[in-house]
C-alpha cells in the first residue's frame, strides 16, 4: 500500500470520531423528537375528547333546558313546534325528538325537511331502540338518511323532571357529522403549526368515522383505516407507533372505547417523515459540511503526499529498480536535503557502492572458480553415466522384486486354501475306496439296502470331486505354483481343435482365421494348461469386439539369441528355440495403464461380476512356469496383440503308468477296538468314520474339541486310539490333545492334517504318536492303526520323529 494511501486513510480515521459523534448526535435528537411528537399527539386526543364531551354534555344542558319549556314532553302539534323552534337555534343538531322508551313510540319530534330517519313514528326506529334504554347521557351508532345521505350521530339524554326526578321521557338528538367535522377542522386550524401532517379520527363503536380532521386533501374514510383499527380496542389511552399498508411509519395517539363514558374513540396519526422533516434538513447541511470539509482535507493530504512522499519514494525505487537488475552504479537523487528520505537516500546509495565493490571481487574469483567447476563437471558426468547404469539395473531389480512379492502373497493365499482342497480330496479318496471295498466284497446276501449305501457314497464322492475340482481350477491359476505335466506337444493340431471350439463359442460376428506354420516345432509344455489359457486369450477377444471383429491364430518357430531384438524386449527370457503363438484381434485395444497391471491377479476391467481378473494371470502363470514369457502390444482403438513364447521341446520321456495296489480286506479276527474320531468337516470325518468301521473298529464321533471332551468325560473306558484334526474352529488338534493328556488319558493320539505350513515345532514339541496328511487311503489308516497297535499307551512322540508322515 503507498504512503499517500496509507496518508489519506489516517485522514479518514480522524474524521470517524467527528462523524460517529455526529450520528449519535442526531441519533439522540430523532428520540427525543419522537417523544417531543407522542406527548404531542396524545395531548391533541385528550383535547379533541375534551371538545367531543363538551358537545355531548351539550346535549345534557339541552335536556335541562327542555324541562323548563312549557308543552314539551305531552304527545301535540305544540310539542313538535316547540322543539323544532329549539332546534332552529341550534344548527348543529338536525333533529330533535322525545321518545318514550316504555311504549317505545316518538312522542314529539322537530326534523329538517328531507331527512327520513324518523319515518316510522310514532313507532321508535330500530336504531334508537338500544339507545332510549340507558339512563343518563349516551350515544348510539351513526345512522344516515336515504334521500340525501346526511349523517348524524344518535345523542340520547334522560330528561329530568323540574322537581329533581326523572321523567319517563327520553330528549335524542341528531348531532350533525358534517357539522362535526366542520367543527373539529377549524379546531385543528387553530393548531396547525404544532400537528401539521397529523389525520384526527373520532369513531363510534362500530369504526365509523363520525368526524375527521387533517391535512389530507382526500374525502375522509368512512371508517376507520384497518391499520389503526386495533388502537380503539385497547383498554387505556396511550401512544404507539404504527405502519401503514405503504410502509409509512406513524406516531398514533388514541382514546379507546374503553376509556370514554359516551362509546366514542379519538384516534389521531402523526406521520414520522413530515413531522421530523426539519432534522431531515439539518442533518443533510450538517452532512454536507462535513463532506466538504473531509474533501478538503482529502485534497490536501494526496497534494502533500505528492510533494512530500510520492515524489521521494519513487526516486528511491527507480534506483532500487536498477540496483535488482544490476546496475549498482545507479544512485538515489533527492532535492529535499534536510528531509528524512534525503538521509535514507544517503544510507542507500552507500550500500550500492559497497556492493558495486563486492561484486567487482566476485567477478574475479567466480573466473577463478570457472577452471574447477568444469573439471568437477567432466568428473560429476562420468559419474552420472555409472550411476545411470546402476540405476537401471535396480530397476529391473525391483520390478523382478514386486512381480515376485505378488506371486508371494497370492501363493501364501493358495496355501490358506490348501487345508479345504485337502479335505474335499480326502472325502473323495475315502469315498472311492470305501466302494471298491463294497464292491469287491458284493456276493450273494447283497441287499437293496447296500446299494442305497453304495449310492450315497457314489453321491458323496461326486459333489466332493465337482467341489475339488472348481478349487483346484482357483487355487492354480490364483498360485501360479501348479505341477505342470510338460509333454511334445503339436501347437498346430491343439490350435485347429481348439479353433472348432472357440468358432461355436465366439458366436457369428467373430470371424477366426487361422494362419499356422507348416514346420512348427513341438512344444514342451503341458497341453491342457496352454488349450486353457489361449481359450481365455480368445474369450477375452471376444468381449474386446462386442460389434463383431477378426480373431486371428498365428503361429511359426523363433530363434532367441542373446543379442536379438526378443532378448531386449523380454530380458528375463533364456536364449533358445521357441514356438511364438500371436492372437489378434480388432477390438477396442488397451490403454497403456489397462496394460501394464493386465497380468496382475483379479484385475479387470469388465465391471463387478463380469470378470474374476485371473484369465491373463493364468496365462501368464503358465507361460513363465513353462519356461517362456507372455507379451501385448495394444493401441486403443486398433486392437490388441498377444504372443506367446513357449519353448521348443527337444526329447520325449515316458510315462509308466502306476500299478494299482491290492486292496486290503476287512480286518477279521480281532476284538474290536474303540476309535474317536475328531473332526470339523462333517463330510470328511463321516469318510474317516466309515474307514475305521470297514477296519474293524468301532467308531464314536466329534466336530470339535468342546464335544471330544464331553464325549471322553462319558465313556466307561477310554478309547484305544484318537484321531485328532488339526485345524477345527475354537480348539485346534494340538490343544485338544495336550487337553486330553491333561486328562490322563493315555491312549496313542494321531493328528490328521492337510495343511501344509504346519510347523515341525509344533509337532515335536506335542504329545503326539502319528501323523496321517491327507488326503489319505484307506491302507494308510490302517498302517497307522497297526503302527498305534505296537506303541505303549502312554506314549507321546517319539525318539526319532512321527511315524506316518
Amino acid at each position: 500500500m503507498k504512503l499517500s494511501t496509507r496518508l489519506i486513510l489516517l485522514i479518514l480515521g480522524c474524521l470517524l470520531p467527528i462523524l460517529t459523534a455526529q450520528v449519535y448526535s442526531q441519533t439522540n435528537l430523532y428520540a427525543e423528537r419522537r417523544q417531543q411528537l407522542g406527548a404531542l399527539v396524545l395531548r391533541q386526543v385528550e383535547l379533541a375528547n375534551a371538545d367531543v364531551n363538551s358537545i355531548v354534555d351539550g346535549v345534557h344542558q339541552l335536556g335541562v333546558l327542555a324541562v323548563q319549556v312549557p308543552g314539551i314532553g305531552q304527545t301535540s302539534e305544540d310539542c313538535d313546534r316547540k322543539l323544532d323552534q329549539l332546534r332552529s337555534g341550534l344548527p348543529r343538531y338536525r333533529f330533535l325528538a322525545l321518545a318514550d322508551p316504555v311504549t317505545q313510540t316518538i312522542t314529539c319530534v322537530s326534523e329538517e325537511p328531507g331527512m327520513d330517519l324518523l319515518s316510522t313514528r310514532p313507532q321508535v326506529p330500530s336504531w334508537m331502540l338500544e339507545l332510549i334504554g340507558h339512563e343518563g347521557t349516551s350515544t348510539g351508532h351513526a345512522v344516515f338518511a336515504r334521500e340525501t345521505s346526511e349523517g348524524v350521530l344518535p345523542i340520547a339524554v334522560a330528561m329530568p323532571s323540574p322537581s329533581g326526578g326523572v321523567l319517563r321521557t327520553v330528549l335524542v338528538a341528531g348531532l350533525s357529522i358534517r357539522w362535526l367535522a366542520d367543527h373539529l377542522k377549524s379546531a385543528d386550524t387553530q393548531q396547525s403549526g404544532a400537528t401539521a401532517g397529523s389525520e384526527l379520527y373520532v369513531t363510534d363503536s362500530d369504526g365509523m368515522v363520525i368526524g375527521h380532521a387533517g391535512a389530507s386533501a382526500q374525502p375522509p374514510p368512512t371508517r376507520l383505516p384497518a391499520w389503526l383499527g386495533p388502537v380503539i380496542a385497547h383498554g387505556t389511552e396511550g401512544v404507539t407507533t404504527l405502519e401503514d399498508p405503504k410502509g409509512r411509519s406513524y406516531i398514533v395517539g388514541y382514546m379507546p372505547l374503553a376509556a370514554q363514558s359516551y362509546g366514542l374513540a379519538i384516534v389521531e396519526a402523526l406521520q414520522l417523515p413530515k413531522a421530523t422533516a426539519d432534522l431531515d434538513q439539518a442533518n443533510y447541511q450538517d452532512l454536507m459540511v462535513i463532506g466538504g470539509a473531509a474533501c478538503v482535507a482529502l485534497l490536501l493530504a494526496w497534494l502533500a503526499g505528492r510533494r512530500f512522499i510520492v515524489k521521494p519514494t519513487d526516486a528511491l525505487l527507480r534506483a532500487a529498480r536498477r540496483w535488482r537488475e544490476g546496475d549498482l552504479s545507479a544512485r538515489a537523487e533527492l532535492d529535499d536535503s534536510g528531509s528524512e528520505f534525503s538521509a535514507l537516500a544517503h544510507s542507500f546509495n552507500a550500500m550500492a557502492a559497497g556492493l558495486e565493490a563486492r561484486e567487482i571481487e566476485r567477478a574475479a574469483q567466480a573466473h577463478l572458480l570457472e577452471a574447477q567447476v568444469a573439471e568437477r563437471t567432466r568428473e560429476l558426468s562420468e559419474s552420472n553415466n555409472r550411476l545411470q547404469v546402476e540405476i537401471a539395473g535396480r530397476e529391473k531389480t525391483e520390478a523382478a522384486l514386486h512381480q515376485a512379492q505378488k506371486l508371494q502373497a497370492v501363493g501364501q493365499l493358495a496355501g490358506g486354501i490348501a487345508h479345504d482342497f485337502n479335505n474335499m480330496l480326502a472325502t473323495v479318496l475315502g469315498n472311492i475306496e470305501l466302494m471298491e471295498r463294497r464292491l469287491a466284497q458284493a456276493a450273494k446276501n447283497w441287499t437293496e439296502g447296500d446299494t442305497e449305501r453304495l449310492q450315497k457314497l457314489i453321491e458323496r464322492a461326486t459333489g466332493a470331486v465337482q467341489r475339488g475340482g472348481q478349487l483346484t481350477s482357483r487355487l492354480l491359476a490364483f498360485s501360479r505354483r501348479q505341477r505342470l505335466a510338460a509333454r511334445p506337444t503339436d501347437i498346430n493340431a491343439l490350435l485347429q481343435e481348439l479353433v472348432t471350439l472357440a468358432t461355436s463359442t465366439l458366436g457369428r460376428r467373430v470371424q477366426v482365421v487361422s494362419e499356422l506354420a507348416d514346420d512348427l516345432w513341438p512344444a514342451m509344455v503341458d497341453p491342457s494348461q496352454v488349450e486353457a489359457g489361449i481359450l481365455n486369450l480368445c474369450l477375452n477377444a471376444r468381449d474386446a469386439m462386442p460389434e463383431g471383429g477378426t480373431l486371428t491364430l498365428t503361429t511359426d518357430n523363433a530363434c532367441v539369441g542373446r543379442d536379438s531384438e526378443i532378448a531386449r524386449s523380454e530380458r528375463d527370457l533364456a536364449p533358445g528355440d521357441y514356438i511364438r503363438i500371436r492372437i489378434s484381434d480388432t477390438g477396442s485395444g488397451m490403454t497403456s495403464e489397462v496394460k501394464a497391471r493386465a497380468f496382475d491377479p483379479f484385475f479387470t476391467t469388465k465391471g463387478p461380476g463380469a470378470g474374476s481378473g485371473l484369465g491373463l494371470s493364468q496365462v501368464y502363470g503358465m507361460a513363465r512356469q513353462s519356461g517362456g514369457s507372455v507379451s501385448i502390444d495394444s493401441t486403443p482403438g486398433e486392437g490388441t496383440v498377444v504372443t506367446l513364447l513357449l519353448p521348443r521341446a527337444t526329447e520325449v520321456e515316458a510315462v509308466n503308468p502306476v500299478a494299482a495296489a491290492p486292496v486290503a480286506g476287512r480286518a477279521t479276527g480281532r476284538p474290536k477296538e474303540l476309535v474317536l474320531v475328531v473332526d470339523d468337516d462333517h463330510a470328511v470325518r463321516q469318510v474317516t468314520v466309515e474307514m475305521a468301521r470297514d477296519l474293524g473298529c468301532e467308531v464314536v464321533q466329534a466336530q470339535d474339541g468342546e464335544q471330544a471332551l464331553s464325549i471322553l468325560a462319558k465313556l466307561p473306558t477310554p478309547p484305544h486310539f484318537l484321531l485328532l484334526d488339526y485345524l477345527m474352529p475354537g480348539m485346534n488338534g494340538l490343544q485338544l490333545a495336550q487337553a486330553i493328556r491333561d486328562r490322563n488319558i493315555t491312549a496313542p493320539i494321531a493328528l490328521v492334517t492337510g495343511y501344509a505350513e504346519l510347523s515341525e515345532v509344533d509337532l515335536s514339541t506335542s504329545c503326539l504318536s502319528a501323523l496321517l496328511r491327507k488326503p489319505f487311503t484307506i491302507r494308510e489308516l490302517e498302517s497307522v492303526l497297526n503302527q498305534l497297535r505296537t506303541m505303549p499307551s502312554d506314549a507321546a512322540v517319539l525318539e526319532h520323529g512321527l511315524i506316518g508322515q
